[in-house]
């Protein structure tokens, strides 16, 4: 089974919807919050982390399929409607 992973932001529309996909296509994933808090990310364990992982990223969701590093929402519909998330998912 595939490791799914996403940092999200409680605010955030299109988080919502690329967690809706995966518990629509009945995948498990482990999610993160992280806030926004103005100017920056609040930092907590789960920012310092994504950041760590993702780099300087001023957006989410920020995803991670079998440790591939998807970024937001845009790059992770292109996948879904190529149908090239199904080979992540397998992998």
């Amino acid at each position: 089974m595939a490791k799914v992973e996403i940092y999200y932001a409680q605010m955030c529309d299109l988080c919502h919807k690329a967690m809706d996909y995966f518990s629509e296509k009945e995948i498990e994933f482990e999610s993160y919050e992280v806030k926004w808090k103005g100017e920056g990310w609040l930092e907590d364990d789960n920012s310092r982390e994504m950041l760590r992982r993702c780099g300087d990223v001023d957006f989410v969701p920020q995803l991670f399929i079998n440790d591939q590093h998807i970024k937001g929402w845009k790059t992770l519909s292109a996948l879904i409607e190529t149908g090239e998330i199904e080979n992540l998912l397998k992998q």
